[in-house]
């Protein structure tokens, strides 16, 4: 599994998590490598630990939105970016960015990339 597939499966599994808070990991993990599998937790870890802060960060840089209006997708997918950018500090920031990016062209609506890439930059700057 590619760190490109680990991030896939954090966002999924944080989506997840937005409507059923209970649901357990461990079908998730089955496919995943070691390393890679340790990413992810890194992503799950941080997420449960500091879920308040990163909500906070990511309503400090939105314009004309709340976090409820955010469209489930998006927020998952901004989720992992801002846990990279803020607590893991792995990867170079213009890669978070992208692949970030990249997660939104494949799963979400045909401008959310637009939305997610000038957030992200908004919230390294």
């Amino acid at each position: 599994m590619k760190r490109t597939e680990s991030r896939e499966l954090a966002f999924k599994t944080i989506y997840s998590k937005f409507f059923n808070s209970a649901a357990t990991t461990e079908d998730i993990f089955e496919n995943a490598d070691a390393q890679n599998l340790e990413f992810v937790k890194k992503i799950l870890n941080n997420f449960a630990a500091h879920y308040t802060e990163i909500n906070e960060c990511i309503t400090s840089h939105l314009k004309n939105y709340t976090l409820d209006r955010l469209n489930k997708i998006d927020l998952a997918i901004i989720v992992v970016a801002v846990i990279e950018l803020n607590y893991i500090k792995e990867n170079p920031k213009e890669v978070v960015i992208n692949e970030a990016v990249e997660l939104a062209k494949k799963y979400s609506t045909e401008k959310s990339h637009k939305f997610i890439n000038g957030l992200l930059a908004d919230i390294i700057k």
